[in-house]
């Protein structure tokens, strides 16, 4: 027995470290893949310019990144047990260090990374994985080690330099450096101006939509009972509406040739055909957009008040207006302050609503467009409305986070309580069902109005029903009109929604189920994808990857991180929320089995948060076809989008064709979202109820 033990650990001190194959795999990588990116694509550039990126052919600074990690071969190749923590520390050390090295050079030489350095950085990762995992750091789980440094990679890569990029060019004239251009770019008065105009607006929406957020919240929870779906599809419409199709869908209605101002013109003496264009339009057509999304945040919140509390005011001889506004509106303050402060971040970071219905009144997403795609391109102004944009959306997101996040509204305990609902005072409760009927007819004649619009000729002039706009959209062949936009969009999405799902899950089970230092930080930083706008994104993108060390503008790469970054937070929180109702022990049992993390992860965890994975892939994938903010300055004409063409079908004024267009997501959408249900969602949870009771 003995004899066997001395030959087993011979054999051991024998073999490789797995270190040696990595650096042997970064020489490979080095000599078979180019270390630089090429401007055009493998399939565009000469050989000249191909053997250039490859940066072996002459002596460069490429010798320098791969012969970095040729350094590892001072120390021996052998297997190290735990006791050498000096040696395992500078090869973890090491590695992260030639990591900030190589990008450091490749921004100081003006150097796009390529293919080889990408294989570089795994390379490079997986060494400090397994050196961190001798020191039995993170309990020494390679998985978790390896998940962690990537999703610290990632988030710095697409999240933070991204982040820092955008506020670069306020200070720099060219190539000069101006540290107070800033200063004379916000003192204009027209920025002020602008400024004005967006706190205005975002500021009334804000009140607006979280008023008629709380009506149908009030509505669907305490009034109604077979109108209870009427809730549901109210808020499955921010999600499944494009952008533009509720401003043009007020314009059908409202604008100068629409059919309501037209009655007030013959019937009641309306002078003024332009009203709409300006504050009022804008105003209108994001109160419709953002108060569904007001609605889920309140019906959720009235959900948890337990009646109890309502019972005992009334035991203490309080009338039923008192009960309501001194018991239960101050019990969702919490929630009322989230749904205006959301909302307002919506209203400030919208641009597609008064990109059709602005008029002269310009706030800061559009003028922050038009500064990036117009005649005179102004990155310096750009940047300077991002940063104020962005500024306003992070103070907003912490003042969530950290204060109202802080505060203790609870109303269900762990003693047992009984309580049943009590009707609202009379009064109220027919202002509330008036309030609703009116809010729910609008919409209903609005989104009829949207259909009906893509059937017709020419909205106020001719009405006559037709099916030009569709074949005008999809009847010219694959490769012409709508289709090629559509096929990308659907595959875009369809990329990004897996590795969102998957990514958010990663970062769910670092978080929940691990401990260390940081990880509130790493939390906070992937949830800044909600505080950053669309619009602000999108140009930080721009500025942060259409120059050196990273280049992706005009990719296809550049749309999915975009699609992927702007939706991981929904995977994060489903994530956490899946595995806040999984008991620690099912982990434990698994690890105590020698399964690893990994194995964990797929056969355990997976197939229990199956629904909660599955609602955030749908969710991911609708709201990458929906996104036009983010990716409207990141597209090209090959990399083509719905939301993308149905903005070019605005600007040239086809408003028909894009209500088509918009209406045809819309129910491709839909689509999708019920057939989810029916699959996994509470329809088959019902069926199988029903099925057990029988």
């Amino acid at each position: 027995m003995s004899y066997s033990i001395t030959a087993q650990l011979k054999l051991q001190e024998q073999k490789k470290d797995p270190i040696f194959f990595w650096v042997i795999f970064i020489v490979a990588a080095f000599i078979l893949l180019p270390s630089y990116s090429l401007d055009y694509g493998l399939m565009e550039s000469t050989a000249d310019e191909i053997v250039e990126a490859y940066g072996w052919s002459s002596f460069g600074i490429s010798w320098l990144w791969f012969a970095l990690p040729l350094g590892l071969l001072i120390r021996p190749f052998k297997p190290l047990n735990k006791d050498h923590r000096t040696r395992h520390y500078f090869d973890a050390l090491y590695a992260l260090g030639c990591m900030v090295i190589t990008v450091l050079t490749a921004w100081l030489c003006i150097k796009g990374m390529g293919y080889g350095t990408i294989l570089l950085f795994i390379a490079l990762g997986m060494i400090a994985t397994h050196a961190l995992s001798r020191v039995e750091w993170m309990g020494g789980d390679r998985f978790v080690i390896g998940a962690l440094i990537t999703v610290i990679l990632l988030i710095l890569t697409f999240i933070l330099y991204p982040t820092i990029a955008i506020f670069i060019p306020m200070f720099m004239d060219g190539d000069q450096f101006a540290p107070f251009q800033f200063i004379d770019i916000l003192s204009k008065s027209y920025i002020v101006r602008v400024i004005s105009n967006s706190v205005l607006l975002g500021a009334a929406v804000g009140i607006s939509a979280t008023f008629f957020g709380l009506i149908c919240a009030i509505y669907t929870t305490r009034i109604a009972k077979r109108s209870v779906i009427i809730g549901r599809i109210f808020s499955l419409l921010p999600i499944v509406t494009p952008p533009f199709v509720v401003g043009l869908g007020v314009t059908l209605m409202m604008g100068r040739s629409g059919y309501v101002t037209e009655f007030a013109a013959t019937y009641l003496g309306l002078t003024n055909t332009n009203w709409l264009y300006g504050f009022t339009g804008i105003w209108l057509a994001q109160v419709l957009a953002f108060a569904p999304m007001s609605f889920m945040i309140l019906d959720g919140a009235i959900k948890t008040v337990h009646p109890s509390l309502e019972e005992a005011s009334y035991t203490l001889r309080a009338t039923r207006y008192k009960t309501f506004f001194g018991v239960f509106l101050p019990l969702l303050k919490p929630a009322l302050a989230n749904s205006f402060l959301i909302v307002f971040v919506q209203s400030l970071a919208d641009f597609s609503n008064p990109l059709v219905l602005g008029g002269n009144f310009d706030v800061l997403a559009t003028q922050i467009y038009f500064y990036i795609t117009g005649a005179q391109l102004d990155y310096p102004s750009a940047s300077t409305l991002g940063s104020v944009l962005l500024i306003f959306s992070l103070s907003i997101f912490c003042i969530q986070y950290l204060w109202i996040g802080k505060r203790s509204y609870v109303t269900i305990s762990g003693k047992f309580s009984r309580g049943d609902v009590q009707p609202l005072p009379v009064t109220l409760q027919g202002m509330i069902i008036a309030v609703f009927a009116f809010w729910t007819l609008f919409n209903g004649i609005l989104y009829g109005s949207i259909f009906y619009g893509s059937f017709t000729v020419n909205w106020g002039v001719d009405y006559t029903l037709t099916f030009a706009n569709f074949i005008n959209l999809f009847g010219q062949g694959f490769s012409d009109g709508a289709w090629p936009s559509l096929l990308d969009t659907l595959l875009y999405a369809g990329i990004a929604a897996p590795i969102t799902a998957f990514f958010g899950l990663l970062i769910a089970y670092v978080v929940v189920r691990q401990q260390f230092t940081g990880k509130k930080v790493i939390e906070f930083t992937t949830m800044l994808c909600f505080a950053v706008p669309g619009t602000v994104a999108g140009v930080s993108y721009i500025l942060a990857f259409n120059t050196a060390p990273i280049y992706l503008t005009g990719t296809a790469a550049i749309v999915i991180i975009s699609m992927i970054m702007r939706n991981v937070p929904v995977g994060i929180r489903a994530g956490i929320a899946g595995l806040g109702q999984l008991d620690k022990s099912l982990d434990e049992a698994s690890l105590s089995l020698k399964a690893g993390s990994f194995r964990t992860i797929m056969f355990i965890l997976i197939p229990l948060l199956r629904p909660a994975i599955l609602s955030a892939l749908v969710y991911s994938f609708v709201r990458a076809i929906t996104t036009v903010s983010a990716i409207v300055f990141l597209v090209t004409p090959d990399t083509r989008v719905a939301t993308a063409y149905i903005l070019n079908r605005v600007e040239d004024g086809e408003y028909g064709i894009a209500i088509a267009y918009g209406s045809i997501l819309i129910v491709v959408m839909l689509s999708i979202i019920f057939l989810f249900d029916f699959l996994v969602g509470e329809s088959r949870t019902s069926r199988s109820a029903a099925k057990n009771t029988q």
